[in-house]
């Protein structure tokens, strides 16, 4: 088997466990983890030596449209080429022969990893894609990735969803990949447990910090509660959804990007995300950061600064 390129989502493990995937199925491949702003350049560069790649793959993230045009003119590079993307707001990108958008299917909401699973299990022979450990796995990411829950495991995916927070991306992807390889049938380890409930007690508290400093606002006409945080950004903000007299919950991560989320069944976050270049599900999305505001936070703070 030739080589393998991945190109997917670095904020959430939605995004990690399709580098898991890569890890049972493929000998040899090459990942990119970006933000949704970076796509066009990382694809970019890798289109730049696409002959080293066998197949490129972009998982719960994708393309702008003037880059998915450019690759469908291209007889070589959209047979090379397969996006697995469950974002409600990129469904227009299904008009490309090798774009898949799949948000909603056969009564649940579906995400990047369970998408690009079910290629997997499709096109290459793998007695592990069968595992039961693995499959309860993939059920978790989607349950907590899609808020789709189902009473018998929301909980579970919940702490599940924790434990990316406490390993961090490499040690989550590692950790699991050895768990499925070890393990036939899904349960928390001792160990997990107990990390999973000092987690619980760190985010209740940061959670109840942060909804102090909410501050409340309107923004084209919609009612917003917006906080600056770059910790459990989708918890916190489900959070604030569910408690505050607010219709869309705003997160910002000065470091990495803004975060979207809302509870109120005639209110979709994409009527804010859009206008701010992002976008999303009804209830969850996001929208990049300006450039350069960085160095304009600085330049307001620190009147006299001069950049190197």
């Amino acid at each position: 088997m030739e080589k393998i390129c991945l190109i997917t989502h670095i904020a959430d493990a939605d995004g990690a466990f399709p580098i898991i995937l890569s890890k049972l199925v493929f000998q040899d491949f090459d990942v990119f983890s970006c933000e949704v702003s970076e796509v066009d350049m990382v694809l970019k560069d890798v289109l730049s030596h696409h002959e080293d790649y066998e197949k490129i793959y972009i998982v719960d993230i994708n393309m702008s449209e003037e880059m998915a045009s450019v690759i469908e003119e291209d007889v070589t590079l959209k047979g090379k080429i397969m996006v697995f993307d469950h974002h409600a707001s990129n469904i227009q990108l299904n008009k490309y022969s090798f774009i898949q958008v799949v948000d909603f299917k056969e009564g649940r909401k579906e995400c990047g990893t369970t998408l690009f699973y079910e290629h997997l299990k499709k096109s290459f022979y793998n007695p592990v894609l069968d595992k039961q450990n693995l499959v309860t796995m993939i059920e978790l990411i989607r349950e907590g990735d899609t808020y789709d829950f189902t009473d018998e495991l929301k909980q579970t995916a919940f702490q599940f969803g924790s434990l990316y927070a406490i390993f961090g991306r490499e040690r989550y992807i590692e950790h699991f990949y050895r768990s499925i390889l070890e393990h036939d049938v899904f349960s928390f380890s001792e160990i997990e447990k107990t990390l999973i409930e000092l987690e619980e007690e760190k985010t209740n508290q940061y959670i109840e910090e942060k909804l102090k400093r909410v501050k409340i606002a309107k923004i084209l006409g919609v009612t917003v509660g917006i906080v600056f945080a770059e910790q459990r950004r989708s918890l916190l903000g489900h959070a604030m959804a569910e408690n505050l007299d607010i219709d869309i919950a705003i997160v910002v991560n000065v470091d990495r990007s803004i975060s979207y989320r809302a509870d109120k069944e005639n209110v979709d976050i994409n009527v804010l995300a859009k206008p701010y270049g992002g976008g999303g599900h009804k209830h969850a999305g996001g929208s990049p950061l300006p450039e350069d505001l960085q160095e304009k936070i600085c330049a307001y703070i620190f009147k006299d600064i001069e950049w190197k």
